[in-house]
This record gives structure tokens, C-alpha cells and sequence, in this order.
């Protein structure tokens, strides 16, 4: 019965990525333009290459992850994300587009995303969330002002 369960959630995992990878080849070349800024900071991020918040990130920055309390801003951005590089290697990570809007300078991305980590103690974990991002235009490019999200729920 497990085995059953599993298959059918791969396929599911599958079917939701292909979906998402479908839709995101139809989008224009500014919605596109946003997916790869949104792939490279991930990519960045997993590289221990902080140097995304000084270049992706608004100075005004207000994001509230799932297991924050409460938003916070680019400098409890900077202060965690070198805590979470030193005790944390990404092993995997693959992103699925939701939707891209935009109007005017503002830009709202929605995606899932699935993880494999090792801690320090060389545990591994894989996991599963989202987020909601927005973005806002500034002298031609793309910054990261906003976003909700974080880990799914474990069952």
C-alpha cells in the first residue's frame, strides 16, 4: 500500500511539474525574465554566494518566512542567511513556476519548490514550499521587495 502511495505521489510531483514548466514557456519575455532572476538567486543561494542580497534585494525589503514570528527586513536577511550557509548544504533543489504578474513597475511570482539539505551533523532532509514573491522595477531592473512563504506543513 506504501508503495502504491509513493508512486502515485511521484506521479502527482511529475504531472504538477510538467504543468508548471508548460505554463512558464508561454509567458512573455518580461515574465520569463523574472523566472531567471528567480532560478538564480535559488542557485546563488545554494552556491553560498550571498553577494544576491547586495544585487537582488530592495533596501526596503519586508519578507516573512513560515517559521518567523514575524516580517523582517534585508538586515535579519543578511544576519540569517550567513548563519544558514554555515550550518546547511543544499544537495538538490528544483523549482516549479506558478504565475508571473505584472503591472507596471510591480511583479507578483508564485512558485513551488522541492529541497534536499544536509546539516551539519550530516543529517539529511528534503522538503517541500512556497513562496509568494513581489518585485519591484528600479532603474531597469528587477529587486525582490517583498515575500511570504516557506516550508509546507510536515504531515
Amino acid at each position: 500500500m506504501f508503495k502504491r502511495i509513493l508512486s502515485v505521489a511521484v506521479v502527482s510531483i511529475a504531472f504538477c511539474g510538467f504543468a508548471a514548466t508548460a505554463a512558464a514557456q508561454t509567458w512573455s519575455a518580461e515574465q520569463q525574465e523574472l523566472w531567471q532572476l528567480e532560478q538564480q538567486q535559488w542557485k546563488m543561494s545554494a552556491a553560498k554566494d550571498l553577494s544576491w542580497i547586495d544585487t537582488m534585494v530592495h533596501p526596503n525589503l519586508r519578507y516573512w518566512g513560515t517559521g518567523s514570528p514575524m516580517p523582517r527586513d534585508a538586515a535579519s536577511l543578511k544576519h540569517w542567511a550567513r548563519f544558514d550557509s554555515d550550518s546547511i548544504t543544499v544537495l538538490q533543489q528544483e523549482l516549479f513556476p506558478i504565475s508571473a504578474t505584472i503591472t507596471g513597475n510591480v511583479a507578483v511570482v508564485q512558485y513551488h519548490y522541492m529541497m534536499a539539505s544536509e546539516n551539519y551533523k550530516k543529517e539529511r532532509e528534503t522538503v517541500t514550499g512556497h513562496y509568494t514573491d513581489v518585485l519591484v522595477k528600479e532603474n531597469g531592473r528587477w529587486m525582490f521587495i517583498a515575500w511570504a512563504g516557506g516550508e509546507d506543513e510536515k504531515d
